[in-house]
């Protein structure tokens, strides 16, 4: 299942990083952040929990970006 988020993230240097990131998070089978519009798409793994892999992703991109933000 395909879903597109807004989000808000400070740079195309920490999108890009946050995407490597967020990559790897359990439950997500492709994501994609575009720097430009503001937006992330994500692919879900057969079976994910949606609020939990969004929950998982928000903690990794943080990682990278403390202001990193998902609007659900």
């Amino acid at each position: 299942m395909k879903k597109i988020y807004k989000i808000e993230v400070d740079c195309a240097h920490c999108a890009a990083k946050s995407e490597d990131a967020a990559k790897k998070v359990e439950g997500v089978q492709d994501l994609a952040i575009n720097f430009m519009t503001q937006k992330m798409t994500i692919d879900f793994a057969e079976g994910a929990d949606e609020k939990k892999v969004l929950k998982d992703i928000l903690k990794t991109c943080r990682k990278v970006d403390r202001f990193f933000t998902i609007e659900c």
